[in-house]
């Protein structure tokens, strides 16, 4: 687990945050700042109450022009697993050229047809083409993006190796690099086997152990 330290109670927004498109970092900044009164464990509880909140509106981890920035340099981008869309949104505001898949894009279907919709999260932010990881070979002239990949599902892996088998050449990853938590051994085993170009720990949700990691594929 991350040190508090790298919890978003530490992080400083930055004006690039606040004049870039990105209400999710905006509408939490204000949250903490109205509740600034409040200390560092009542904001953490606070936090923690009010996740779920953001995590179904925009999505798990909380984008910051920093780290946005550096992933929208790698473009153009396809991302698998796409969820609500919200990271594509971001990246592409920044100039970024972002195809974006998932299995279920959310809101496609009915509320009569829910349980063949999207469990995570209420809209999207993108167009999201539907389509399962299979798209990655699709691709390979694009740098593969993955965010929290299911943990204990093949999808990470067979992402990767299709994308590999094109000829793709660059993995963004952001999640808890452990099978628990995001993808399977057999996707962490082939990572890796790869060369690290760069990992970060995120600002991220309290208690929350993130990280990105950039790796050039062999």
């Amino acid at each position: 687990m991350l040190s508090a330290d790298h919890s978003i109670l530490n992080y400083r927004i930055t004006d690039n945050d606040i004049k870039s498109y990105n209400p999710y970092i905006q509408k939490l900044n204000k949250l903490i700042h109205d509740n600034i009164h409040l200390d560092f464990n009542g904001l953490t509880s606070l936090l923690m109450d009010k996740r779920n909140d953001f995590v179904t509106e925009f999505s798990f981890t909380i984008p910051y022009y920093e780290i946005l920035s550096k992933v929208a340099s790698y473009s153009p981008i396809v991302e698998i697993g796409a969820g609500s869309g919200y990271w594509a949104r971001c990246l592409s505001e920044m100039g970024a050229d972002v195809s974006a898949y998932d299995r279920f894009p959310p809101g496609e279907h009915s509320p009569w047809e829910w349980q063949k919709g999207n469990p995570w999260f209420d809209d999207s932010w993108y167009g999201i083409i539907k389509g399962d990881e299979s798209a990655a070979a699709a691709h390979p002239d694009s740098a593969l993006f993955m965010a929290w990949p299911m943990p204990q599902s093949s999808m990470a892996y067979n992402a990767l190796t299709g994308y590999m088998d094109s000829g793709g050449k660059t993995l963004i990853y952001i999640g808890d690099p452990h099978p628990a938590s995001s993808g399977d051994e057999h996707f962490y085993e082939l990572l890796y086997k790869q060369r690290e170009i760069e990992t970060v720990d995120l600002y991220s949700w309290p208690g929350m152990s993130e990280k990105l990691l950039i790796y050039y594929l062999a």
